[in-house]
């Protein structure tokens, strides 16, 4: 009996005891004013607007080509006796390119010469004995078209041995060679591929988002350089033709751009690089991309109090490093890094002034 009203006292103090001390906590919470949670501010990194020129610019690659491609095809059958000319270099209009076995077609010439000859002496002389022999005028005619169906035979014969020299129709480039000597020639297969280089032009295939920003060729410039050959000169090229479709196969429209022969140094085929500047601005108040959130936000810090303000920018320019700011925000000081903890009015320290 004595046990039980033991543990009964045990009980009840236990339970006294935890309902002071949650009253005690109770009454010191309700009683004590509230203690202001300590904000520790955000360590970034700020930087400030500089003056630069923006570009928003696609690099390309494109081929340098002549603006006229002439293909050399014999006109006459024969065998190759000899070229004259190497792939690379520079032709003359008229030049000799190649000569066929012209054998053949001299033998020709001399047999159709030998009967226009003939019907052109059987002419004069029934011309002479027309009066006297009675000749009528159907012989005259006949004769008269004999000695001209002879004439044209021996003109073709003609042609036909002087095609025996394949001659360059164009002056340019010899671009390619599709043959040597000993080979033989037919009309059906090219000899030769020569490149009017008087107007060099490049031609590019560009990815079909930017369609639109084409719609105005005159605003756009077109930079050309030749970087396989060591040489980063650069040459500004006008763009010429832009193709009215894109090409179901890559997704991609030809830009054709061009420039003065007397200002290309490289050759025709190579790579180029090419540029297409789509806009740009100069000398305008700009800071590094990656000050800017992805969602458009920049972040400044207010010199009073260290506390940040958000900042949403609307269509802003930009290249690959920069992007732009109104003149009226370049006096101040903006977040470079460490922006994806920062709510508006938040605290920072500045640890390190950014580039």
């Amino acid at each position: 009996m004595e046990t039980k009203s033991r543990y009964r006292f045990i009980v009840i103090a236990t339970i006294s005891v935890l309902f002071i001390t949650f009253l005690g906590f109770w009454i010191h919470f309700r009683i004590t004013p509230e203690t202001a949670v300590e904000i520790r501010p955000i360590p970034v990194s700020a930087v400030r607007p500089e003056l630069h020129d923006l570009r928003n610019e696609i690099t390309l690659t494109g081929v340098l080509e002549a603006e006229r491609m002439v293909t050399v095809v014999p006109k006459v059958s024969g065998t190759i006796l000899g070229i004259s000319f190497d792939e690379g270099d520079e032709v003359t209009e008229g030049d000799i390119l190649a000569r066929i076995d012209s054998e053949p077609y001299l033998l020709e010439l001399k047999a159709a010469e030998s009967v226009w000859l003939l019907a052109d002496s059987s002419l004069s002389r029934l011309n002479r004995i027309k009066d006297s022999s009675g000749v009528s005028l159907q012989q005259l005619d006949e004769a008269k078209a004999s000695r001209d169906a002879a004439y044209s035979r021996y003109e073709l014969a003609k042609m036909k041995f002087g095609y025996a020299e394949i001659k360059a129709p164009v002056s340019g480039l010899l671009l390619k060679r599709f043959s040597d000597s000993g080979n033989s020639a037919s009309p059906e297969y090219p000899l030769f591929l020569i490149g009017d280089n008087g107007n060099p032009r490049v031609k590019v295939h560009v990815p079909e988002k930017y369609w639109e920003n084409f719609t105005r060729p005159e605003s756009i410039k077109a930079l050309v350089s030749y970087p396989a050959g060591g040489d980063e000169r650069i040459r500004e090229f006008k763009i010429i033709r832009i193709s009215s479709s894109i090409s179901p196969d890559d997704k991609t429209f030809e830009v054709i751009c061009s420039i003065d022969a007397r200002d290309n140094p490289w050759p025709i085929g190579a790579g180029m690089r090419v540029i297409f500047v789509l806009a740009e601005k100069s000398n305008i108040w700009s800071l590094p991309l990656r000050a800017l959130s992805a969602d458009g936000n920049l972040w400044q810090i207010n010199p009073d109090n260290q506390k940040v303000i958000r900042i949403h920018l609307n269509d802003v320019f930009r290249d690959k490093e920069r992007f732009s700011i109104p003149e009226g925000m370049s006096g101040g000081l903006y977040v470079l890094d460490g922006q994806n903890l920062l709510q508006d009015g938040q605290l920072v320290t500045v640890f390190e002034a950014g580039a």
